[in-house]
């Protein structure tokens, strides 16, 4: 997992209503310390069949590829019984894997897009927003975009003055809305996932 792919949606969520609003956990295929990308280790909360059921699902990027058919049965199993399902980065991989983009808008970090469209074929990939909302389907940019996807989720669920007082006050971080994502790729990158 990218470390701020689930960091900071967490923080977002872990401080929001004054620490009320939300109880956060993790959620892997073993409660094994794990390492990021980063080497940082993390200790999950929950294996996959034993997690309680969530009302958001945030699903991080990283290295997607790791996530096994068991990860992938409790994506798509959880993501039915939650109220919103949110990728960060590439995590908008797994979510195409689960078939949970199919024919609705999204996003991912700009080196994936192309892929993303070859991932997700009947899924209408967003090129210049850092927060695409589908519904029940909410998908990030790249990387901090994932603060951004996590404050938007706030806002909807419990109002503009939560999310403003949780990224104004708290995070210290400008309330962005829905600015455009930058789409030009580093020299030297293709794209893909």
């Amino acid at each position: 997992v990218e470390l701020l792919d689930f960091a900071g949606p967490a923080e977002v969520f872990i401080v929001s209503d004054y620490g009320k609003a939300f109880r956060v956990f993790t959620v892997a295929a073993s409660t094994d310390l794990c390492r990021t990308m980063g080497n940082v280790g993390i200790k999950p909360d929950y294996r996959y069949q034993d997690a309680p059921r969530a009302d958001v699902i945030v699903v991080p990027g990283g290295a997607t590829g790791n996530v096994d058919a068991a990860g992938m049965s409790w994506l798509k199993k959880r993501s039915q019984q939650a109220r919103i399902t949110m990728s960060v980065c590439m995590g908008a991989f797994l979510m195409a894997r689960a078939g949970l983009l199919d024919g609705v808008e999204a996003t991912t970090h700009r080196w994936g897009l192309e892929g993303l469209k070859s991932a997700a074929p009947t899924c209408k990939v967003v090129t210049d927003r850092r927060v695409v909302d589908a519904g029940r389907v909410v998908t990030t940019a790249g990387v901090t975009a994932g603060i951004d996807g996590a404050l938007h989720v706030v806002q909807r669920l419990l109002g503009k003055p939560a999310a403003r007082w949780t990224a104004e006050e708290w995070m210290e971080y400008r309330l962005r809305g829905n600015q455009k994502a930058p789409t030009a790729k580093p020299p030297g990158t293709s794209g893909g996932q």
